[in-house]
């Protein structure tokens, strides 16, 4: 057994509570080393500083948040997070900087509101994720948000789930597009109408990225929404009994036992869990989903989503706390105020649609806006060396300087509206960068007998009808090499592309090694190299750079 699972088995990460509000009355010094990592299971994250600040995750289910969720987390930011949250990839908020004595005081708050940390982190079931214009937009087949809702109260502080082999996710969407982005999740419930005109989902499961991607698997399966958490309590049992699962950390996830016993398999032992014949899936591709940027129409056509990106998902608190206040300003509903994406963006929902140009001159409208450049729109990055201590790179700045660069550098000219630029800081994957049609990850490289902070590049990742991890077509570049590779590549489509030929479609038919043939770097010499190294050796402390971000 290994270190984490003897812990666990010893103390379940939800008991951990006790210890954790002693340790906010005595000090996070007093708390056990073995349960540090315990404080997940209640979103609490020890910064990579070892100094007794926190990360603190608050689930969001599907994004949606009343005006006085907004206005709570906007202040607990403000307050104990020295004024800056992060939106995240799982439509949750993160705060850094918490100190565990003013747990108690976030706690009530979030409570108030009904707001928790439980289950945001840990071998547990995760924010439940789904469609952000749930309930809102003209194509939903069926109510995707009231099902994401079941799952999230059936496993809420369930101690027979609190203690799975790894981390679960599950996606729901009830919308045509398919914008969930299920195909990566553990488990992916998708809206459908079967033959009958009975409204429900397909189930896929095993889905997952980090070192060993996997694209949820087709189970053939039809759930009503009256069904789901029952059948996904069944698969969740069966993935936490799965003692295989446990033996490495490395080989814990879903996908994992589905590559060893295979849907087939799993669909019967699915049935026998919920003592019944289950009712074959509706054949229909998974989508790739949507962004939602810009001003969208709604089912009630009296209305208008207004989609803001939010540059590399970082807000001011001031900036939340000025979104809940445009929402109030607007008309929006006091208990559907804000909508949080997939891809670290925000949703002003319910603007009465005489008023949309008005709130467009909002001056936050110039920060936040709807109309983003090329390469702001579909940036999306992790928490990166700043906080993490998996990080091997600072992602949150760099990438403002790589958006900002490209965006100077590269004509828009057929790349796709929804073109999408991930940066992630290691190979877990909390960036999801192989699924984007350029995305980097950060490695470590010897240069001149020094690391250095380097990127690993992917092309060619897409969700969809035909998905594909992108291919690592050029490997450790190093950080001052970056910018310039990443013009070769914007370059390289431009000169090659068809007419009307998109970057993703240009890169799904093209082989990777065209393109690291083509990106073969040029070699330096040492003198040159040296000096490279000197000047890329500029501090990077995670204060400064966070400033850099938040300016």
């Amino acid at each position: 057994m290994s270190k984490i699972e003897r812990i666990k088995a010893e103390t379940d990460g939800l008991d951990v509570l006790p210890e954790l509000l002693r340790a906010a009355r005595d000090g996070w010094e007093t708390l056990s080393p073995d349960h540090v990592g315990l404080l997940k299971w209640y979103g609490l994250y020890a910064h990579n500083t070892g100094d007794g600040h926190f990360m603190m995750r608050v689930k969001v289910v599907q994004g949606k948040l009343s005006l006085a969720q907004a206005e709570t987390m906007a202040g607990i930011a403000e307050e104990f997070g020295r004024g800056v949250i992060d939106c995240t990839t799982r439509q949750c908020f993160q705060i850094h900087w918490i100190r565990l004595e003013n747990i108690p005081d976030i706690f009530e708050r979030l409570e108030r509101v009904g707001m928790t940390t439980s289950g945001a982190c840990g071998d547990i079931t995760r924010n439940v994720v789904g469609c952000t214009l749930a309930g809102l937009a003209h194509d939903e087949i069926v109510d995707g948000y009231a099902t994401a809702e079941a799952i999230h109260e059936h496993f809420l502080d369930n101690k027979l789930y609190s203690n799975l082999p790894r981390k679960y996710k599950i996606s729901v969407t009830g919308c045509t597009e398919d914008c969930a982005r299920g195909l990566i999740n553990d488990i992916a419930l998708s809206g459908v109408i079967a033959e009958d005109g009975t409204r429900g989902f397909n189930l896929r499961v095993g889905g997952g990225l980090s070192t060993q991607p996997r694209f949820a698997r087709w189970m053939d399966v039809f759930v009503t929404p009256e069904e789901a958490p029952e059948v996904i309590e069944g698969m969740t049992g069966i993935f936490r009994d799965a003692e295989e699962n446990r033996k490495a950390r490395g080989k814990a996830r879903l996908k994992f036992l589905v590559d060893r016993v295979g849907p087939e398999a799993l669909r019967e032992e699915l049935e026998k869990r919920v003592g019944r014949p289950l009712r074959r899936g509706v054949p229909k591709p998974p989508g790739p989903g949507e962004d939602h940027i810009g001003v969208l129409p709604q089912a009630d056509d009296a209305f208008r989503t207004v989609g803001l990106v939010v540059p590399v998902g970082r807000l001011r608190a001031s900036q939340l706390q000025e979104l809940a206040d445009l929402a109030r300003k607007y008309g929006a509903r006091e208990d559907d105020a804000l909508r949080l994406t997939h891809q670290q963006n925000v949703l002003l929902p319910w603007i009465p649609a005489e008023q949309v140009d008005a709130l467009l001159l909002e001056p936050l409208i110039a920060d936040l806006t709807p109309t983003p450049t090329l390469f702001q729109r579909g940036l999306q990055t992790c928490t990166g060396k700043e906080f993490c201590g998996l990080a091997k790179v600072y992602t949150k700045s760099r990438a403002v300087e790589i958006s900002k660069f490209l965006d100077e550098h590269v004509r828009p000219n057929g790349h796709g509206e929804d073109f999408r630029l991930h940066f992630a800081g290691c190979s877990s994957s909390c960036a999801q960068h192989q699924i984007a049609d350029v995305g980097i990850e950060g490695v470590l490289k010897k240069v001149d007998g020094e690391f250095v902070e380097a990127m690993d590049i992917r092309i060619g990742g897409r969700l969809g009808e035909n998905p594909k991890f992108g291919d690592v077509v050029i490997k450790k570049v190093p950080n001052w090499e970056l910018n310039d590779t990443l013009l070769r590549i914007f370059t390289l489509y431009e000169t090659h592309h068809g007419d009307g030929e998109t970057f993703r479609d240009f890169a799904g038919r093209t082989e990777p090694e065209w393109w690291t043939n083509e990106l073969a770097p040029v070699e330096e010499d040492d003198a040159r190299l040296t000096a490279r190294v000197a000047a890329s050796s500029r501090p990077e402390g995670s204060d400064s750079r966070a400033e850099g971000v938040r300016a």
